[in-house]
């Protein structure tokens, strides 16, 4: 079942922005969300989900780095309100000591930390990308995805129009999206029977891209994160 994530933009005013955020996470083992204005309705949630094809060949997920339990769907808490926030303000240590949903009492984003594993008898190939599948105004412009997988960090952002746009230093150079339509791809090769990783995915609004502005108002984005097994995508 696709499902998708609602991210929703209520009121924005330079530099004193306040959004609505929420994430629903689907696929084949895949992660959806998008940013649409927001009019009181729920802003959605971080949704995880096992298609029928990843389960049978026996790639599974949890929060529980033990696999005590093991689900098809997971589903994080919606932020109703958020504002533009930057990659210092992230609390990194804390969200991935955090299994399943971190909040963050001090600034709002979306951060969630949980497991991949590899319950077949099988070692295969497994892939996972991030694509952006619909979008309304600049909205993919502004936003930042860090993904950390087993420990290693790698933001990814569009590239910016000019440039010249100088960022601060704590900032970690982002790569850029590979196409209009795709964040990311990157394949975890030989991953054994038995294999586990461990993902957290942190998504938000850059305060300091120059894209963050009124004009991303009423924007809508769609990304999915799926992981497939490479030669089924």
């Amino acid at each position: 079942m696709r499902l998708s994530q609602v991210l929703g933009v209520r009121r924005v005013k330079l530099r004193n922005r306040i959004f609505s955020l929420g994430i629903l996470i689907t696929g084949a083992l895949s992660l959806a969300f998008a940013v649409i204005t927001f009019y009181g309705q729920d802003a959605g949630n971080f949704v995880m989900s096992v298609d029928s094809l990843a389960r049978n060949r026996g790639i599974t997920m949890s929060t529980d780095p033990d696999f005590s339990f093991t689900t098809s769907r997971l589903m994080s808490e919606p932020i109703e309100e958020a504002r533009d926030v930057t990659y210092a303000w992230l609390k990194l240590e804390e969200i991935q000591e955090t299994n399943g949903n971190f909040t963050d009492i001090d600034h709002d984003y979306v951060a969630y930390t949980f497991y991949v594993k590899n319950n077949g008898d099988e070692t295969v190939d497994l892939n996972y990308y991030i694509r952006i599948t619909d979008s309304y105004t600049e909205i993919a412009s502004a936003i930042r995805i860090l993904v950390i997988d087993n420990g290693v960090e790698t933001m990814y952002m569009k590239p910016d129009a000019t440039n010249n746009t100088e960022y601060p230093p704590y900032m970690p150079v982002a790569e850029h999206f590979l196409t209009t339509a795709t964040v990311m791809r990157k394949v975890i090769p030989n991953f054994k029977s038995g294999e586990f990783r461990k993902f957290s995915v942190v998504i938000w609004l850059e305060g300091n891209d120059p894209d963050t502005t009124d004009s991303i108002l009423g924007g809508m984005i769609k990304l999915e994160m799926n992981f497939t097994i490479k030669g089924f995508e």
